[in-house]
């Protein structure tokens, strides 16, 4: 049964609007990482809490568009993790919002995000009943046990004591199992199911993204390493809001259509 033409023309809408949005998000992140590398001035800097912003709206948008379909409760916590991520963004780049250290709020408003993340990405492999699929619960198992060693042996290696950042130590623990399980999740589903290999990916590089800031908070803050970790970290939270808009499109077109 072909799509009736208010269907096309729905999503031919919806198709556009987040086209607007991505190239939004293109323009304030990695074409102002271009400008920084070409110019060599860090004032482009103020536009990159503004993706964050973006992706925010982006992923409310996809969950206003599905919020009756099955996988409505799991986009809207990808769109609270999102928006929890936007805020520790906003709050770590604009010093007139700060009431205390960076990190005492940041660290929580990012656990809280991969906690929204692990629970949409689990509902959303339910609703689509991949956790049904022979060998769902034996490769979460290995996904999470590896991501989570993983991420521990780069805490330990790269996280120490510091005089400028006492009590960050014995925090970053959680939160480094809080990202690395949600990395997990996010690998899990990209392996049964290719529409979230952009997920898996995103994951992949929030994990990475986290490698970067903590050698630029607790090592020798190599020059340039800020910068990585933010053009690591927006690609990252690009392609897990997208690869969720882009996994659940062609099943809640269908649904609604049947």
């Amino acid at each position: 049964m072909y799509p009736s033409w208010d269907a096309v023309m729905k999503r031919s809408l919806e198709c556009v609007l987040f086209s607007a949005l991505w190239l939004l998000w293109f323009a304030f992140l990695p074409c102002t990482f271009g400008a920084i590398l070409i110019t060599g001035q860090d004032g482009w800097t103020r536009f990159w809490g503004m993706s964050s912003v973006t992706l925010s709206i982006a992923a409310w948008i996809n969950w206003v568009l599905h919020r009756q379909d099955l996988s409505g409760q799991a986009c809207a916590l990808i769109a609270l993790g999102m928006t929890l991520g936007m805020l520790a963004d906003l709050y770590g780049a604009f010093s007139t919002l700060r009431f205390t250290e960076p990190l005492t709020m940041i660290i929580p408003l990012f656990a809280l995000g991969h906690v929204a993340y692990i629970g949409g990405m689990m509902l959303l492999a339910r609703r689509l009943n991949l956790t049904r699929w022979p060998g769902w619960g034996k490769a979460f198992a290995i996904a999470v046990v590896f991501y989570d060693l993983a991420g521990l042996a780069l805490w330990s290696t790269l996280v120490r004591s510091s005089v400028d950042l006492p009590h960050m130590h014995v925090p970053t623990v959680g939160y480094t199992i809080f990202l690395s399980t949600a990395a997990a999740v996010m690998a899990t589903a990209a392996c049964f199911d290719r529409r979230f290999l952009a997920v898996g990916v995103g994951g992949l590089l929030f994990l990475v993204s986290d490698v970067f800031l903590a050698v630029r908070l607790f090592q020798n803050n190599w020059r340039g390493i800020g910068d990585l970790c933010w053009i690591t970290y927006g690609v990252g939270q690009m392609l897990i809001v997208y690869g969720v808009i882009a996994g659940v499109w062609p099943r809640n077109m269908a649904c609604s259509e049947s």
